[in-house]
């Protein structure tokens, strides 16, 4: 018979050993779920790890081109009237929705219109769009005008020496694609370009007056090609296979302080201008005065033509008058034009009233025949007395000198004007000839024109109009 203490001691045994049982049990459980718990932290490290690395997206490079395309005119300002009756804002609203149309298509450029409807914006508003949205360009769409219908060709239009470049490349895609006359690049002191801070240019498609040009201006098919011209200049203004003209990122945008406007950059001094600043490179610039004639100045403008440069003719009223169909040419073809009084009297010895009537009739009779008032005026001679200087100044003409004279109308060979220019021409030069009045009917300039062209462009010289030489307009405000 066991005794009761060896029961009691059994049983407190087996509880202990049932104690130890389950504290063991519980410690592996425990060491079990840290395991598991251990596992999927990192698991689930691993998984965010892989969804941080796979397939970052790319960082795309947004920096647009910003141009603004303003539609001349507009609601109660209509423009002018076209031959079949219509207005110029009509054609200017609807060639500048192509173009508007046709730059969204191109990923290098966002643009704006200032109106895209049937509506009048003051023209400082219209700088002030671009201004405010640090455009990088601002193109202004118009049709030109005259009272005389036969009147034709497309010219553009800056006011600063930063939108010559800009200016460039549209005359040249836009004359190219509709085949109107080459007006050439012009200088024009116009509200919209004055005040604008960025390259602006005034596109000047063609002339409504014109009932031929004005048919193709108004077809779908002239107005594409119009469009699609000025965005190919300025694709090519600003590169279009990687520019060395940046688009502005937002940050210089932002910090952007354009200079401010020099209002007397552009004033006509009081004085004979002999040349231009030698800063600008090796410019020159050929002036012809006494024209035109039927017999030399034709022969001029072809070797001009020929050899893709422009020059500065200085007209007699008498025989701009006479041949207004060369006047016209010599516009049409790109060259500036400069007042030579009407019948080149000596202004030393010409009364005051005689000498201003011969000024003011040149003036009227050359605008009567290409729609430009001469912003330049050259004295018979080279003779104007102080008095007579300020008369001119006062009539907003600048009054031009030479620095080489080729003595080419007294009859001289080929070889003596070839001599004076290659011995007297320095950068910003102007060198006189003449178009008419000279012995032989000019043949000794014909014939060394020829030769001086490219022995002038082998010495690193580029030609230029007397205004472009000059940093002044080309011609008068309308």
């Amino acid at each position: 018979m066991i005794s009761r203490n060896k029961r009691r001691r059994s049983i407190k045994g087996i509880y202990i050993l049932l104690i130890l049982f389950v504290v063991l049990l519980g410690l592996k459980l425990t060491w079990s779920t840290d395991s598991l718990t251990g596992k999927l932290i990192s698991n689930l490290a691993e998984r965010k790890e892989s969804a941080v690395t796979v397939s970052p997206p790319k960082i795309v490079n947004k920096t647009k081109y910003r141009i603004v395309v303003d539609a001349g005119h507009g609601g109660k300002d209509p423009g002018a009237p076209g031959a079949s009756g219509g207005h110029e804002k009509i054609f200017n609203l609807a060639l500048a929705q192509r173009v508007y149309q046709l730059l969204k298509e191109e990923p290098m450029f966002e643009p704006r219109m200032t109106r895209t409807e049937d509506q009048f914006v003051e023209l400082q508003d219209r700088a002030a769009i671009a201004n405010d949205w640090n455009a990088d360009a601002l193109i202004s769409i118009h049709a030109n005008t005259y009272k005389d219908p036969k009147i034709s060709g497309t010219e553009t239009l800056y006011r600063h020496s930063d939108s010559i470049p800009l200016a460039e490349m549209i005359q040249e895609q836009v004359s190219k694609a509709l085949g109107f006359p080459d007006r050439g690049i012009k200088m024009e002191q116009l509200k919209v370009l004055s005040l604008s801070k960025m390259p602006a240019v005034v596109a000047e498609i063609g002339y409504i007056t014109n009932p031929e040009e004005e048919a193709i201006l108004l077809s779908n098919k002239g107005q594409d090609l119009a469009a699609q011209a000025i965005v190919d200049g300025l694709k090519n203004y600003f590169g279009q296979n990687g520019s060395s003209i940046p688009p502005k990122t937002e940050e210089s945008r932002q910090i952007q302080t354009p200079p401010a406007l020099n209002q007397n950059q552009y004033k006509i001094e009081n004085k004979v201008y002999f040349d231009g600043s030698a800063k600008d490179g090796k410019q020159v610039a050929f002036t012809f005065d006494d024209g035109p004639d039927t017999i030399a100045t034709p022969k001029i403008l072809d070797i001009l033509k020929e050899n893709k440069i422009k020059a500065t003719f200085f007209i007699l009223g008498n025989r701009a008058k006479s041949h207004p169909e060369l006047i016209r040419r010599i516009v049409d073809e790109g060259h500036a034009i400069g007042n030579h009084s009407w019948s080149h009297p000596n202004f030393d010895k010409t009364p005051m009233n005689e000498a201003m009537k011969e000024i003011e009739d040149t003036q009227d009779v050359i605008e009567d025949a290409a729609g430009v008032r001469p912003i330049l005026f050259r004295a018979p001679y080279g003779a104007l007395p102080k008095d007579k200087l300020n008369a001119i100044n006062k009539m907003n003409l600048a009054v031009i000198g030479w620095t080489v004279d080729t003595l080419d109308w007294t009859g001289v060979s080929s070889n003596k004007i070839l001599s004076l220019v290659h011995k007297q021409l320095r950068p910003g030069g102007i060198v006189l000839q003449h178009s008419a009045n000279g012995k032989k009917h000019m043949a000794n300039t014909i014939e060394a024109l020829q030769q001086m062209i490219p022995e002038l462009k082998e010495k690193g010289y580029t030609f230029v109009t007397v205004p472009q030489l000059l940093h002044l307009p080309d011609s008068q405000s309308q």
